[in-house]
């Protein structure tokens, strides 16, 4: 699980800020009700009294529940394309962020009033069956449905119904933490305020729940998306997204599902990506435009796991979950004579080794592949790392899709030890990614875009 940790941190805050402009809209009133001395007498009017109470009771939730909704949805949406345009002010629109938010706010208001209508349902038949002892239960469900109702339209306008359902757990684990949250502070703040105003608990209970749902729902979308791209260069590098829908728009169009600003080789609808009936993904040139795959130019490809996409000066890795076996190819254009051919089957994909003989002298690596390619490397027994850093002795600046530190390779005593030192992207050994290895005669260490053949001296 890698999960992007300022969006996580940026939609506590999002729902924070909802939750706080909910309770200071609707908590006067909702405390003026409490303390006021509201009875049923006892005539023949009874019965309209009652159920005139009970259609209130209906209405005022179902406001309630919209209108948080619409906040937590907008402020969430809101947050998000902030957080894109703050690393991208070049593709930073405001009709882009209109849009998206006034999708939500109007998605929001009628799936929350509809959550409010069956979380007072609800309310009301558990309190019902259990004879009143069920408040807790009651007060638990209503916040889900609340949580759900908003999360469910933000995942909708992000990625469709695939990305809604995952938006909906995230919503529902958030009004339960929220739910039950509320009520243990509604104790503790009920005995400081003497039992007569629960303002504090609402105040807190608002702000959990929003915070809750936005952390659940950036959670469990991390945990059970299946196929995604990482942006690996650029103003966006770092980006993920997640594909759910049918058709995923690459482009600098303002309104592409993956928009890419700033290079003028890249159209306004550059590139798509589709999902089949069995979770694969294809890549699609759009209208004539130039698509590579691991630098290869292809009109339509079916994505592997690992393979890079390349649109204009942009590079995506696409990434996907379903138990295959991770594997990084080497493009065709920059492979040597010398350097073992990745052989695969679609099935089953495998790559040539060379002979397992370990380096025990001096280390040579010969960039074999990538912005770099010829360049030599040689050094005694230590250790040295690889990276962009110009402390780096494997300085490899020219590739932007390589960390900062992004390996290290180090002596032991009797071979040589390379190590991931936690890059973006990983480190690769003849295709396969490891997080260390010991270096034979002949590997192929891959880091970002360049592949270096280990020889000794």
């Amino acid at each position: 699980m890698n999960i992007d940790i300022t969006r996580l941190l940026l939609l506590i805050l999002a729902g924070a800020i909802a939750g706080f402009v909910i309770f200071l809209v609707f908590n006067p009133g909702i405390a003026q009700e409490e303390n006021s001395d509201h009875h049923f007498t006892f005539t023949d009017d009874i019965m309209a009294e009652l159920s005139s109470q009970i259609i209130k009771n209906f209405i005022d939730m179902m406001v309630v529940t919209a209108a948080f909704s619409m906040m937590l949805g907008g402020m969430l949406i809101l947050f998000d394309e902030l957080r894109s345009a703050f690393f991208n002010t070049s593709g930073f629109t405001v009709k882009r962020i209109a849009v998206r938010m006034g999708a939500v706010v109007g998605a929001s208001a009628i799936v929350g009033a509809v959550a409010g209508f069956i979380s007072q349902f609800a309310f009301m038949g558990i309190n019902i069956i259990t004879l009143g002892f069920g408040g807790v239960i009651a007060r638990v469900v209503g916040w889900m449905l609340m949580g759900a109702g908003s999360a469910i339209c933000l995942g909708y306008v992000l990625g469709g119904w695939k990305r809604a359902k995952m938006s909906v757990i995230g919503g529902l684990l958030g009004g339960l933490i929220g739910g039950l949250l509320f009520d243990a502070l509604a104790v503790l703040t009920s005995r400081m305020s003497n039992g007569h105003d629960a303002s504090l608990s609402r105040l807190i209970g608002f702000m959990v729940i929003g915070m809750a749902t936005g952390a659940a729902v950036a959670i469990v979308e991390d945990v059970i998306k299946q196929s995604w791209v990482t942006v690996l260069n650029g103003p966006k590098e770092g980006r993920s997204f997640i594909i759910t829908k049918p058709v995923t728009t690459l482009g600098k169009d303002e309104m592409a599902d993956i928009p890419l600003f700033g290079d003028p080789a890249v159209s306004r609808q550059h590139a798509r990506l589709v999902l089949d009936d069995k979770g694969g993904v294809i890549v699609e040139a759009v209208s004539g435009s130039a698509v590579t795959i691991n630098g290869a130019q292809m009109p339509r490809a079916m994505l592997r796991p690992w393979d890079t996409i390349g649109v204009g000066r942009f590079s995506l890795r696409f990434h996907q979950k379903a138990g295959q076996h991770q594997y990084m190819p080497i493009p065709q254009q920059w492979q040597s004579p010398m350097m073992p051919q990745p052989q695969y089957s679609p099935v089953n994909r495998t790559v040539a080794q060379p002979a397992a003989r370990i380096i025990t002298g001096r280390l040579t690596l010969v960039a074999v592949a990538g912005p770099h390619i010829n360049q030599r490397f040689q050094f005694d027994r230590g250790t040295v790392t690889i990276g962009r850093e110009s402390d780096c002795a494997v300085l490899l600046a020219q590739d932007t899709v390589v960390s900062r530190k992004h390996a290290e390779i180090s002596w032991d005593g009797s071979k040589w030890i390379i190590r991931d030192l936690g890059s973006r992207n990983g480190l690769w050994i003849n295709g396969s990614r490891v997080t260390e290895h010991a270096l034979n005669i002949g590997d192929q260490v891959g880091v970002g875009q360049t592949w270096l053949r280990a020889e000794s001296v």
